[in-house]
């Protein structure tokens, strides 16, 4: 099928479809003042070469200097310049800086490329990323390079503190540089993004198992403190003095698609492929967005969404394929009355069950009798369009009546 081969297609290059497709329902919102998620252990996550760093924000205040409101930090200097860290703050500004050492092996102090003034929004959601590659620094805000600065040479690994999201990594005291806002998806890497890679995985849930990915936070825990790391790294962090939000950057899951009825032309709501369904089995030729039943029985449309996620719809009932309509027949009378739908057979025609559907397809009632005649009560259905069915020991027929 069509739709198939764009799914694995999508599934085979950097985004994993289980990921990408769950809902994104959390993030994680911060005081600026006291709250962030703190690491017992993240020793795995002391890197010395390239490094990328990634996130969702969407926050509330600046602070007073470039190098406040920490988003993902584990650099310190009260025992040596170590480590790595990407910030907001100053008017607008984005920083990232890294505690390198040149090529030839002596500590050049801290690198950093901050961009220029307002380049970031208050109370907008963004995608911010710092890329270290060994020969410089890049920091993007949703995928556009916004600055960069060239430095050849390693990363000081960062062993004396442990990694924080949204606030500095060496304590809580007056230097803490609490992050204010929201923040979601926060990732690391132990591999220096392309551009590409970046606009790749920023608006989704990424793959758990990307080459590369060291650490992986998406917040999407149903309530407490504890934020698991979705990489196999295993760092688990523990919010404190934070809270969850429903407030969220992007992506809420696949919206499942609606079918309307004309007659036996079924209609999709709109997606990048669609694959119909008759009871339950896929039909060959069933794979646009609309689809004409040539039998009765149940239909379901299965769509994959633009960036790959499958969805399926509720099933639609269809069953005036091939039905004699009563008003052609000689058998069967519907008559539609003040206060009741009846039925009549007529020429010795016995009635073996009688349905009525809505305008969606949906069954409404049946009776089932070996009678010539069938009725239903009127004030049991609201206004609107209705479709009767009904089973003879002389055939199927089928009528439509307007309840008013």
């Amino acid at each position: 099928m069509k739709h198939l081969a764009t799914l694995v297609l999508l599934c085979s290059i950097y985004v994993n479809c289980n990921a990408q497709c769950t809902a994104n329902t959390k993030s994680i919102l911060l005081g600026g003042t006291s709250g962030y998620v703190s690491f017992v252990n993240s020793t795995n996550l002391s890197l010395d070469s390239t490094v990328t760093l990634e996130a969702w924000i969407k926050p509330s205040t600046f602070g007073t200097s470039s190098f406040t409101n920490s988003i993902i930090c584990k650099h310190s200097s009260s025992q040596g310049k170590q480590g790595y860290v990407i910030r907001c703050g100053g008017m607008g500004q984005l920083s990232f800086a890294i505690a390198g050492t040149d090529s030839s092996g002596l500590v050049a102090t801290w690198k950093e490329i901050i961009s220029p003034i307002n380049t970031l929004s208050l109370n907008t959601w963004q995608h911010v990323a710092g890329v270290y590659d060994g020969d410089s620094l890049k920091i993007y805000l949703n995928t556009i390079e916004v600055g960069a600065t060239a430095f050849r040479g390693s990363i000081v690994p960062s062993t004396a503190f442990p990694l924080c999201i949204g606030r500095w990594s060496e304590g809580s005291g007056t230097p803490s540089r609490f992050f204010s806002g929201q923040i979601d998806e926060a990732r690391i890497w132990d591999r220096a993004l392309s551009r590409s890679e970046i606009l790749a995985g920023y608006n989704r849930h990424i793959s758990p198992t990307s080459p590369g990915l060291v650490g992986y936070w998406n917040f999407n825990v149903a309530s407490g403190t504890n934020i698991p790391d979705q990489t196999t790294s295993g760092n688990a962090g523990t919010l404190t003095s934070g809270s969850l939000s429903t407030n969220v950057p992007f992506y809420q899951g696949s919206l499942t698609p609606i079918i309307t009825t004309n007659g036996a032309v079924l209609t999709s709501t709109s997606a990048t492929t669609y694959q119909w369904n008759y009871n339950g089995q896929p039909i060959v030729t069933g794979t646009n967005q609309s689809y004409t039943a040539t039998q009765n029985g149940t239909y379901t449309v299965t769509i994959v969404d633009s960036i790959g996620c499958p969805a399926t719809s509720a099933p639609v009932i269809v069953n005036g394929v091939g039905i004699q309509e009563i008003s052609n027949s000689n058998n069967l009378v519907v008559k539609n009355l003040a206060n009741s739908i009846e039925i009549v057979a007529m020429n010795s025609t016995k009635i073996e069950s009688a349905q009525i559907f809505n305008s969606n397809g949906s069954l409404i009632t049946e009776i089932q009798n070996q009678e010539s005649t069938v009725s239903f009560d009127k004030s049991l259905f609201a206004k609107g369009i209705y479709i009767i069915n009904v089973t003879t020991d002389k055939g199927l027929y089928q009528s439509r009546v307007a309840i008013q």
